[in-house]
């Protein structure tokens, strides 16, 4: 399998590889310092931390601003064509000019709007530095340049090559949709071309790079957007005609006017933005209900969000899945990548409560420990709005649990580590001499297939594939009871398991599935899938 595509060129970067006595510093160090982690769709809820939600990093930026959203490029007559340039720029963040590689100058990138069955054309342009490395990013060659920068122990090499990911979306993984293996190095451009299937489930997705090994770099730095495919719940009694806002979740640190690598300091000292604001303001009117499609664009960061005020929470949709019914929530819970749409209504009395980030340890270390801290301000005020029913029911769902569903195999996958090294089955996904090297699954297109993945390590992690969404089934080998949850991404806690059943539909060709804490893919925790008719 080469890492390239047609007209594109395909020479790897390559880093020299530390002796075994610095790779044992590097391991030490990260035990000490590094911390990454995941989230479960439906996981037993961390405590909620009392007392202090001081932002510590939000120091010299602006907060309270009323909410904005990302800019919009809209589908007309069935055709979506938009162009995406990679580059450094100057972007604002919380009211402060910073400068960080994005897309179109903007943090987030564009919002992407199309229709089930439309043609969505995305020309990327490569205009990143290629030996670029932000700051608190470490590389073999050259080593560290900044005066007590610390070692994380995971290298990253130059070259910034990159290309995109369609999350989510099914369509076809062969070039030129959403083929993740290809190279497209700085001052070149690729054209991506992606059928949407007409009966393409509506919600929200989104895009952001993927070549292995520059994974988290990137999107670190802000290369995120969101896309969202109209229908679906928007027709829904109940949803229809609500306001419709969009909340994506970014997490970044700032240093002297420029983003530092994902990796540079612990939790406390990123800022956790929404939009590319720090701690908005979200506005409601008393009894107003608001659907808000929520999404964690994050390299690492887990969201677990309550709030302080009385307002009701109700989750529609999970990773662009719609419920069969809406379902009451005391918490958000969001791995990086996952995204769900909830239906918020305000109280009758007039007041600001705040949104607030849970304490949360992803792992046992400094880099795990995510404080307390307030993520926005909601604010009631203005003319009450007369309350809208919540619907009782939403769109139909396919239930995989029954026993008409025939399973052609099961699986066992083990996620395993050894800082900085990341395992799927024991087996690292490499490039080596531009050829891709590590686990291999082979599935039968037509066919579903059971897989429990299981996490054998101190972590949680984010499993997540490509082409094709699955149904959770059962965690820990209790089947799941209740509605049918679909999902892109689940998370699973330390030395537990999740069950799922993936249906292998329409697309024959290669992808990927991975852990989505990014640090954890670019280091190895990713596996070949290769459907074949």
């Amino acid at each position: 399998m080469q890492y390239a595509a047609e007209g594109v060129c395909s020479r790897p970067v390559t880093w020299r590889i530390r002796s075994e006595a610095q790779w044992g510093i590097g391991i030490a160090v990260i035990l000490a310092v590094a911390a990454i982690g995941a989230l479960v769709l439906e996981p037993s809820a961390p405590a909620t931390a009392p007392g202090d939600d001081t932002c510590a990093a939000c120091a010299g930026f602006a907060t309270g601003q009323p909410l904005t959203e990302p800019s919009r490029i809209v589908t007309r007559n069935g055709t979506l064509d938009a162009t995406l340039t990679a580059r450094m720029a100057t972007v604002r963040i919380g009211g402060r000019s910073v400068r960080s590689q994005v897309y179109n100058g903007q943090f987030p990138g564009p919002t992407l709007v199309v229709d089930p069955g439309d043609d969505l054309n995305v020309t990327l342009r490569n205009r990143l530095v290629a030996d670029y490395l932000p700051y608190g990013a470490s590389s073999d060659d050259p080593p560290p340049i900044f005066p007590g920068q610390p070692y994380a122990g995971f290298p990253q090499p130059l070259g910034n090559l990159t290309n995109l990911h369609v999350h989510g979306l099914h369509v076809s993984p062969k070039a030129p949709s959403d083929d993740v293996l290809l190279t497209i190095r700085p001052g070149r451009d690729y054209r991506y071309r992606y059928a949407i299937p007409a009966d393409h489930p509506a919600g929200l997705f989104w895009y952001h790079p993927h070549r292995h090994e520059f994974v988290d770099q990137q999107v670190g730095q802000g290369q995120a957007g969101m896309i969202i495919i109209r229908g679906g719940l928007d027709e829904v009694p109940g949803v229809k005609g609500l306001r419709d806002r969009l909340l994506v979740f970014q997490n970044v640190e700032v240093k002297d006017g420029v983003t530092t690598s994902s990796q540079y300091q612990t939790p406390e000292h990123r800022l956790i933005t929404i939009n590319g604001q720090v701690q908005p303001r979200i506005d409601l009117r008393p009894g107003e209900t608001q659907r808000w499609r929520i999404a964690n664009a994050s390299t690492e960061r887990f969201l677990s969000l309550v709030w302080t005020g009385d307002a009701e929470v109700w989750r529609i949709a999970f990773d662009g899945n719609p419920m069969a019914k809406p379902k009451p929530l005391k918490r958000i819970f969001l791995g990086p990548g996952q995204r769900a749409e909830v239906l918020i209504r305000a109280g009758d009395d007039p007041g600001t409560f705040e949104l607030i980030q849970e304490k949360f340890n992803q792992r046992p270390t400094p880099y795990g420990k995510q404080p307390r801290v307030k993520v926005a301000d909601v604010r009631v005020a203005g003319r009450a709005a007369t309350p809208s029913a919540i619907p009782t029911r939403l769109l139909a769902v396919e239930d995989l649990r029954g026993p008409t569903v025939k399973v052609a195999r099961k699986r066992t996958i083990r996620f395993t580590q050894s800082p900085p090294k990341f395992f799927i089955d024991g087996k690292l996904f490499e490039d080596r001499d531009g050829k891709v090297h590590g686990p291999t699954f082979d599935v039968k297109v037509g066919t579903v297939e059971e897989w429990t993945i299981r996490n054998d390590s101190p972590e949680w992690h984010n499993f997540h594939i490509h082409i094709n969404d699955y149904q959770i089934v059962a965690r820990d080998g209790i089947r799941s009871a209740g509605q049918p949850e679909w999902a892109d991404s689940v998370i699973i806690k330390p030395n537990h398991s999740v069950t799922v059943r993936l249906p292998f539909r329409n697309f024959d060709g290669t992808w990927v599935f991975h852990c989505h804490v990014l640090v954890h893919e670019d280091h190895g925790m990713m596996a070949l899938v290769n459907a074949r008719r």
